[in-house]
C-alpha cells in the first residue's frame, strides 16, 4: 500500500476494502450534503455499496485510469481525493471529506501533494477541478492553491435529481507547481 505524508497527522493512502465500512459510515453520516454536489452520496446506501466502489476503483487504477487515495485524519479514513478522465496528458480532481474534518485546511493540504503527484509523478501537463458555482468549500480550495478560474460550464454537473447544474471550471498547470502563479504569494518585502 501506498502512503503519502501529507503533514504530521493527515496521510493518502491507497485504498483498500477494508476502508469501506468507515467510509460510507462518513457518507451515510453526511449523505444530504454531499449528495447536493455528488450524485454517488445518495446511491451508496450499504457498506456493499462502498466495497463495490472500491472493487471498481482498484480495477480502474490498475489499468492506469485512475488514480485515488483515502484521506486519513489521526488514523481513521475520513474522505477521499482522486485524478480522473485522464487524456492528453490532463486530469480532473475530484475529492469529498467528512463534515467534522471540514474548515481546517485539509483537502487543501491533500491537494498540494496530489498536484505534486499529479505533475511529477504522473508527468501531467494540466489539472482541473470543476465545482458548482454553490460549493463554495470546493472552491476555496481552488482558489487557496492558486488554481486559475477557466469560466463556467452551463448545466454540466448531474445531480441526484436527475437535472444538472453549472460548474465553475478551475485549473493548474504543471509550470504553475512551485511558482508564484501556483503556491502562495511572495513576501514583497526583502
Amino acid at each position: 500500500m501506498t502512503t503519502y505524508n501529507v503533514s504530521p497527522t493527515i496521510q493518502l493512502k491507497s485504498p483498500r476494502l477494508s476502508d469501506a465500512p468507515a467510509l460510507f459510515d462518513c457518507v451515510a453520516a453526511d449523505r444530504a450534503f454531499l449528495a447536493q454536489w455528488l450524485p454517488w452520496a445518495a446511491t451508496t446506501q450499504t457498506v456493499a455499496d462502498e466495497t463495490a466502489f472500491l472493487k471498481y476503483c482498484q480495477t480502474r487504477i490498475a489499468d492506469h485510469q485512475l488514480w485515488l487515495a483515502v484521506i486519513w485524519v489521526a488514523d481513521h479514513p475520513v474522505g477521499m481525493i482522486d485524478l480522473h478522465d485522464f487524456q492528453d496528458q490532463h486530469a480532473s480532481v475530484g475529492c469529498w471529506l467528512d463534515h467534522a474534518q471540514r474548515g481546517q485546511g485539509i483537502m487543501t493540504q491533500c491537494l498540494a501533494v496530489v498536484e505534486s503527484i499529479a505533475f511529477k509523478t504522473l508527468n501531467l501537463h494540466s489539472i482541473l477541478l470543476l465545482a458548482d458555482p454553490e460549493n463554495h468549500a470546493s472552491r476555496a480550495v481552488a482558489e487557496h492553491r492558486r488554481f486559475h478560474r477557466d469560466g463556467t460550464l452551463r448545466d454540466y454537473i448531474p445531480t441526484a435529481l436527475g437535472d444538472y447544474h453549472d460548474a465553475v471550471i478551475y485549473s493548474k498547470l504543471s509550470r504553475e507547481l512551485g511558482t508564484s502563479e501556483g503556491t502562495e504569494p511572495k513576501s514583497p518585502l526583502p
